[in-house]
């Protein structure tokens, strides 16, 4: 029944959206905002006795009092802004001035043990809900509601709160240091008169400093809209426009356009959560469409809130999406959304298909897709690597904090993984979730590489009895590693990345080649791992999944009908092939959780002594069908080579239609070891597949009768029998390191495709 829901809910959503307008208006925020108010009004009553009754100071936090009451009064004081209501502003002020009272809960023994609180407790006790406090009393100020008295309240409670930001300024370009900067920018605007503000903005621009116009060191969908929001919000109440006009920004700003699923959200990587942290990039993209007239980042922040709506009207079951109350917490961030919106800039979405996320320094992604519908096929791959960029801010944070299992800052062990499958609707693979518990689950759940679909490496022989996941976990403390684009192609059939993880302390590098078959919509990933010295290694495959509803020695059928709460469209199904299974390897499963759920890790794994040089190699065919229904497979199996190991070729049949995938594994072997240019030597590098010889790095080709379409890449030549398909020219190249003049030489080509009869 759960898949027909699904199916059926889906549809309901598509009917219940038709009677929008085309873009989620300002009065549409207005409306949510009047909605959110109202409804946490009559509920903050019971949320504040519960919290009352439930909470207790952290170690880890100390006193952490409730977010709502400040959200809504945000919340309130931007409709009284809006609406002129005095009963808004007036619930606002009752909202700032009692919310120190709220302190009254903490044991009086617990305030000795925390030296930050030697001079007392501060009312606003943490950095994300600081902004909204202050913008609030901010829209309330001059409203006439606010008694001295009240008025005395809430500016003591403000300013001892910013003063004490002083104990920890916890600095680097990451969010929690502009959540910071943006507290004590607003702080020194709205109490401007007070001895502490000058103070106040030195340390804002301090704190900020880092993150303007550089990089953020976080890897974490989650902390980045966070970070960017605030970045945003400072540069507002700083008056600081060039900020948001610099190439950072605006690079952060194509980045998560690039990055947007069919399923109307960006999908999560690092500490986050599915479907988490939303509310903060709408406004981002609000206020970025109506700087840069940009449809696509009106594009995205329509889509956010869309998605957000049909997730909440499966609960709420409401006739009009207006109607939704998504909750004040999003209200909060609904207000700059509102204020920063221009309906004359219209959303439209992107055109662009495969390729790069932007880039290979910065964002180090790839992503596939066939276009930007609800039903179209997107995979993300990760393979961000710590960076060269915010060295001293990483290392602050690494000798600071509780962050072993972290790849600094908020980053996963998810180097070469493939974090989102999507296809008709449907979520295929899925990365591993945050964290269960603080400051991690066990076994540095879900940070560690085991909990990613990627390809984990361990020292040392596994004995065939032990289990897999005995073997390969332990601490889950994050292990740093180098990462590398090496390539990325479009060709007319396919679309193919090629990047690299090189972990010089275990003494390996691993290529993953991704291959997409665009007019079959599947996807073929050959892992490529070169031993650097002689060592006994175990080498996994691993691929997560929610249900296996069918399985054969080499084949699962798999199926994700839900990630944590959100129940999911189940359209389609993944078929998950390991095609290539030679003697000594083991394919196989074991329970895992991830993502606050029980799933299961399918895994092929290798476990022997390598000597240096030695390769190896894993072969995975992922395949979306339909979840019911007849199945042709594509039969792939491997073609023979001349240098097994070191390059390895597939035979696809595909009913009538052959196909084939070569792919060098040695991208060293053309390379002669005399020093004249150029150094490749076709002799060296030429690999023989099948009736294919060519010393192409990729090459794929397709046959139907006597006509062969081919794609290849990095070569100076490609035969097919006796049939030479291309060749570069010989030129002459002078200025030769070994001064014996110029010679005649090969330069590769960078990559050519072509459709021509074979004899």
């Amino acid at each position: 029944m759960r898949p027909i829901c699904s199916i059926f809910g889906f549809c309901l959503f598509l009917l219940f959206t038709t009677s929008l307008s085309a873009q989620t208006l300002k009065r549409d925020y207005l409306e949510y905002l009047k909605t959110a108010a109202a409804q946490a009004w009559e509920a903050n009553p019971k949320i504040i006795e519960d919290w009352k009754r439930t909470t207790k100071p952290s170690e880890l936090w100390g006193y952490d009092a409730p977010a709502n009451p400040v959200y809504l009064a945000d919340t309130l004081g931007y409709l009284y802004q809006e609406t002129k209501d005095r009963r808004y502003a007036e619930q606002a002020r009752d909202l700032l001035a009692s919310y120190g009272d709220l302190r009254s809960i903490i044991p009086k023994d617990f305030v000795s043990k925390r030296v930050e609180y030697a001079q007392g407790v501060p009312a606003i006790s943490n950095f994300f809900i600081t902004p909204p406090y202050i913008r609030a009393y901010l829209r309330i100020r001059d409203s006439g509601v606010i008694d001295a008295a009240a008025r005395k309240k809430i500016e003591d409670d403000l300013a001892f709160s910013l003063d004490h930001i002083f104990y920890f300024p916890e600095w680097g370009a990451h969010n929690r240091a502009m959540l910071r900067a943006e507290s004590l920018a607003y702080g020194a605007k709205a109490l401007a008169n007070h001895p502490n503000a000058q103070r106040w903005q030195q340390l804002a621009d301090t704190l900020a400093s880092d993150s303007m116009k550089q990089w953020e060191i976080e890897d974490a969908t989650g902390y980045h809209g966070v970070w960017l929001y605030a970045v945003f919000s400072y540069a507002d109440i700083s008056g600081r426009e060039d900020v948001l006009r610099s190439a950072v920004v605006h690079y952060y700003l194509d980045y998560f356009v690039q990055l947007l699923s069919p399923h109307g959200n960006i999908p999560d990587f690092g500490d986050a959560h599915w479907n988490g942290g939303w509310e903060r990039f709408v406004p981002v993209y609000e206020k970025a469409a109506t700087m840069y007239r940009n449809p696509h980042y009106k594009y995205l922040a329509q889509q956010l809130v869309l998605r957000a709506a049909e997730r909440a009207n499966q609960t709420q079951n409401l006739s009009s999406l207006q109607q939704i109350n998504f909750g004040v917490g999003v209200g909060s961030s609904f207000t700059d959304a509102h204020r920063w919106a221009d309906d004359a800039v219209t959303p439209q979405a992107p055109t662009n298909l495969s390729g790069d996320v932007l880039d290979d320094v910065i964002g180090k992604k790839f992503v596939f897709r066939n276009g930007w519908q609800r039903d179209a096929t997107m995979m993300l791959l990760n393979y961000r690597d710590e960076g060269d960029g915010g060295l001293l801010g990483r290392d602050y944070l690494r000798q600071t904090l509780s962050v072993e299992e972290e790849k600094m800052h908020h980053g996963h062990a998810d180097e070469n993984s493939i974090a989102l499958l999507m296809s008709g609707g449907s979520v295929l693979l899925h990365d591993g979730g945050y964290r269960p518990e603080l400051p991690s689950g066990q076994y540095g759940a879900w940070r560690a590489d085991y909990f990613h679909n990627r390809v984990v490496a361990r020292k040392n022989k596994r004995d065939k009895t032990q289990s897999v996941y005995e073997f390969i976990r332990n601490s889950g403390a994050y292990r740093p590693v180098k990462t590398q684009k090496i390539d990325f192609l479009k060709f007319k059939d396919v679309d193919a990345s090629r990047s690299r993880v090189i972990d010089d302390e275990l003494g390996y590098e691993w290529d993953r080649v991704v291959t997409h078959i665009k007019d079959r919509d599947y996807f073929i990933v050959v892992d490529g791992i070169k031993v650097k010295r002689d060592d006994y290694f175990t080498f996994t495959n691993l691929w997560h999944t929610r249900q296996v509803n069918g399985q054969s020695a080499n084949q699962f059928v798999t199926r994700y009908d839900k990630i944590y709460v959100d129940e999911l469209p189940q359209a389609k199904a993944l078929t998950i092939t390991f095609p290539v299974n030679p003697a000594g390897m083991q394919i196989g499963t074991f329970p895992i959780s991830r993502h606050y759920q029980d799933e299961t890790a399918i895994y092929q794994t290798n476990s022997q002594l390598y000597h240096a040089g030695d390769f190896q190699t894993f072969v995975t065919v992922l395949f979306p069908h339909a979840s019911s229904g007849d199945i042709a497979y594509p039969q792939v199996k491997l073609l023979t080579t001349d240098k097994a190991g070191r390059a390895i070729g597939l035979e696809i049949t595909d009913g009538q239609r052959k196909s084939y995938l070569c792919i060098k594994l040695d991208l060293m072997m053309d390379l002669a070891r005399e020093p004249v240019g150029p150094r490749y030597q076709y002799e060296l590098g030429k690999v023989k597949y099948g009736e294919f010889e060519t010393d192409a790095s990729y090459l794929f080709a397709t046959r139907n009768g006597n006509q062969l379409r081919y794609g290849a890449a990095t070569m100076t030549k490609i035969m097919f029998g006796q049939q030479l398909l291309m060749e570069a020219r010989s030129s002459t190249f002078g200025l030769q390191l070994d001064g014996t003049g110029s010679r005649a030489g090969f330069s590769k080509w960078r990559f050519w495709e072509e459709e021509i009869t074979v004899r």
